[in-house]
């Protein structure tokens, strides 16, 4: 991901076309997550993970090939990135809905902080390892090559992790499907979420804030900016997640948080507060610390987000649930990104990340008193262990 941006970035000196790279996904990923989540719901979820992570492998190792002979442009690159959205769109929701069945529900908040753990650490090690393969002597085009074909090899730890999984019982109908069948079956997790006010406001919230105050996008530029190489800019791209890291580290010990509505939103005002000032950063160090502010306010919203939205949905519906959030989660970001690269490119970027944290802090203000049933929401954080 992050080799991307800056292979964007490199060819073309433009913020637009990053935040264009991660915008223009958006459809097939609306398309294709619905369906997705049906699937999720129908079918063995440890067999569809094992088919999505080989193709999103096939994908790394098409881009690393492309690279290495040269072949390469950004619309090479946006054709391949979003053709993996593809995939991306069916394994998120299985990846979602068979994590809560591997542990009881009274420990789930701390294993989703577990997750997080991974899921943050990757987003250290990603973007800092990216940058010292681009910066290394042979030159960024064989790092770049490097960092994608490292990248492909790595879905064999993913693949390896779930082949072993033991295999769960299938309580669901089998009965062929049907065009009109997936269609009632999409409407049927659109309805569900959407009678749900807590669940519906925990997805409606983090798209906002996320689609005002992403900065991703932005960077390659930002550390253009800083006057940093691509060492610095591996730097920069890993202090959220640092920040996120030692966020989910911390809860993953800690006993499970009461008042998680007030908790979410209090944590997205945080992120748009710690944007404003990573986006008034004059140097390295400022804009290290606090981009790694926003990760660890991100990390505690994402726990909280996404222990409410499991704990209150039901299994048979979990899967059609979770490709309905992955569509708020990723189109946020990847609007977001869009959006960021459109005021950069006319106002400049700092303006850019500073507008979009005044946004969020709106944002996380306005749920505060519309969304009523999120901030008041409190779920008991041992049901079972109370039993």
């Amino acid at each position: 991901m992050w080799a991307v941006s800056w292979h964007v970035y490199h060819l073309t000196h433009s913020s637009f076309m990053v935040g264009l790279v991660a915008g223009i996904r958006i459809l097939p990923l609306i398309i294709f997550s619905m369906l997705g989540g049906v699937v999720a719901d129908r079918y063995d979820r440890r067999i569809i993970l094992i088919i999505t992570q080989s193709i999103m492998a096939l994908i790394a190792l098409s881009i690393s090939i492309c690279t290495l002979s040269g072949f390469t442009s950004v619309w090479i690159l946006i054709l391949l990135v979003t053709l993996n959205v593809v995939p991306v769109s069916f394994n998120n929701p299985a990846r979602q809905s068979v994590m809560t069945t591997l542990v009881p529900k009274n420990e789930f908040p701390n294993a989703a902080s577990i997750n997080g753990i991974q899921w943050r650490l990757s987003e250290v090690l990603g973007p800092g390892l990216a940058g010292l393969l681009i910066g290394l002597p042979m030159g960024p085009e064989k790092g770049l090559t490097l960092c994608y074909a490292l990248n492909a090899i790595s879905f064999s730890a993913m693949i390896y992790a779930v082949w072993i999984m033991p295999r769960r019982p299938i309580e669901r109908t089998q009965d062929r499907m049907t065009f009109p069948m997936m269609v009632q079956l999409i409407q049927e997790g659109l309805q569900f979420v959407w009678r749900k006010p807590v669940l519906k406001g925990t997805m409606i919230v983090d798209f906002w804030a996320t689609l005002l105050s992403g900065a991703e996008a932005l960077l390659p530029a930002f550390a253009a900016i800083l006057k940093l190489g691509p060492e610095g800019y591996g730097i920069l791209a890993a202090s959220s997640g640092l920040g996120a890291l030692l966020a989910a580290s911390t809860m993953a010990w800690l006993p499970p948080i009461r008042k998680q509505g007030k908790w979410v939103l209090g944590m997205i005002a945080l992120y748009g507060l710690f944007t404003v000032l990573f986006g008034l950063s004059p140097n390295l160090s400022t804009a290290v610390l606090f981009l790694a502010a926003t990760g660890a306010a991100d990390m505690v919203s994402t726990v909280l987000r996404q222990t409410i939205r499991q704990l209150v949905t039901p299994d048979e519906v979990r899967g059609r649930m979770s490709a309905t959030s992955m569509i708020f989660n990723a189109a946020g970001p990847r609007l977001g990104d869009l959006e960021a690269g459109i005021t950069a490119k006319l106002f400049g970027e700092r303006i850019a990340i500073v507008s979009g944290g005044i946004g969020c802090l709106i944002v996380s203000l306005f749920f505060a008193f519309k969304a009523k049933e999120l901030a008041a929401y409190e779920h008991d954080p041992l049901p079972e262990a109370a039993a």
